[in-house]
């Protein structure tokens, strides 16, 4: 396929070429349907068919669902700052927040599907589209975010900064609101084909403009010419640098930014698969998922380079997201209610979501005791805690 056919590509097909088509609507000519439909009135829950318990009859250490009504809603990101402060992003511009007590849905001004939200901390919150957008709050006040919309990172034209139009933005992930980084869709720009949208972007703080966006190429020294790689997912840590994930199994780390750039290094992912998420334990090992039950261990060897196992999981579906506490407790998420656990020795299927059905799109958790997971028309918990069954 030559650049200019792929730059070309509709919103639908790009997402199909990633894996991670999951949103319901974005960007439609007519109205979405309002929020106010797609979530349930007080003592309203879904008769979904499902066999999981509602939350507030939920036994701990089982998944639970959180009522949401049965007309499909996208839930395509969840994130926290801890268990009274959860965040859960979706379609149609759908913020759903969690204080510990109650659920409140906020909206965006914007007929964009959210495909996901992160935050450093209570005070910096993103949420992001594949539409190529972001929305920034401060924070939620007790009934409102405050959400506004982000000034557009650059496009990168062999280096150079120049112009307004960002990628369609599959993640972010940072370590504080100084060090920020967005991945998602390598493109070409329709009105010429010799500039490039960056996969990748960092932002290291604020200026009077906005947030100081800046492209960071992950081509290799001798690929020539910038490489055109789409990137699903990002984590890091401390102990293992920062880890980039995506289409073709191509991944990535680095060290961090440093100053006004880093340098990515290839690792060879033994797989050719589309890789959907990444997540690094605090041993230094990486873990990364996707298509077809992909899982990958990535551990560092004596000389300090990493090499990648292939482990075996019982899927061979899609595989959207993951994340840990420990190098014994791993959690991964996808397509058909897929729910696995690893222990520490092996990926097991968690006993505890028999009868789930709806594809799985993100998983995050303060704690063992507090796990979330969201989805297509689903939201669900783990932990101690008794949650309500509606969202007001």
């Amino acid at each position: 396929m030559g650049r200019g056919t792929h730059a070309r590509l509709s919103l639908v097909a790009l997402l199909a070429t990633t894996g991670v088509a999951r949103v319901v609507a974005s960007c439609a000519e007519s109205a979405p349907p309002s929020v106010e439909a797609l979530l349930p009135d007080a003592g309203e829950t879904a008769d979904s068919g499902a066999v999981l318990p509602p939350a507030n009859a939920c036994e701990a250490g089982t998944w639970c669902r959180i009522g949401l009504p049965s007309t499909a809603v996208s839930l395509n990101g969840i994130w926290g700052s801890g268990p009274e402060d959860v965040w859960v992003a979706g379609s149609p511009h759908l913020t759903i927040h969690w204080d510990g007590k109650r659920f409140v849905r906020t909206t965006l001004d914007t007929r964009m599907a959210l495909s996901g939200i992160w935050g450093s901390g209570k005070g910096d919150i993103w949420a992001f589209s594949t539409s190529q957008a972001m929305w920034h709050s401060q924070g939620f006040d007790g009934e409102d975010a405050g959400w506004s919309r982000s000034p557009e990172p650059p496009v990168e034209d062999g280096g150079v900064v120049n112009g307004p139009k960002p990628t369609p933005i599959f993640a972010m992930w940072g370590t504080s609101a100084s060090d920020v980084w967005a991945v998602g869709t390598s493109m070409v720009r329709v009105k010429s084909v010799d500039e490039r949208v960056a996969s990748v972007l960092h932002c290291d703080g604020w200026g009077d403009a906005g947030p100081n966006w800046q492209a960071s190429d992950t081509s290799v020294a001798d690929a020539g010419s910038p490489e055109q790689i789409s990137f699903n997912a990002i984590h890091g840590n401390a102990s293992s640098g920062v880890w980039i994930v995506g289409n073709g199994g191509k991944t990535r780390y680095s060290a961090g930014w440093k100053a006004d750039g880093t340098a990515w290094t290839p690792v060879n992912s033994r797989s050719s698969k589309n890789l959907n998420a990444v997540w690094c334990s605090p041993d230094a090992d990486v873990w990364a998922a996707g298509e077809g039950g992909s899982m990958v261990r990535f551990t560092r060897e004596g000389g300090g380079e990493y090499a990648a196992l292939t482990v075996d999981v019982p899927t061979t579906g899609v595989l959207r997201a993951l994340w840990g506490f420990a190098p014994d407790d791993v959690w991964a998420v996808g397509d058909a209610g897929t729910i696995l656990h690893w222990d520490g020795k092996a990926w097991t299927t968690d006993g505890s979501s028999q009868g789930l059905t709806e594809d799985l799109f993100a998983i995050w958790g303060s704690s063992k005791d507090d796990l979330w997971i969201a989805g297509q028309n689903v939201l669900l918990h783990k932990g101690s805690a008794s949650l309500p069954t509606e969202i007001q």
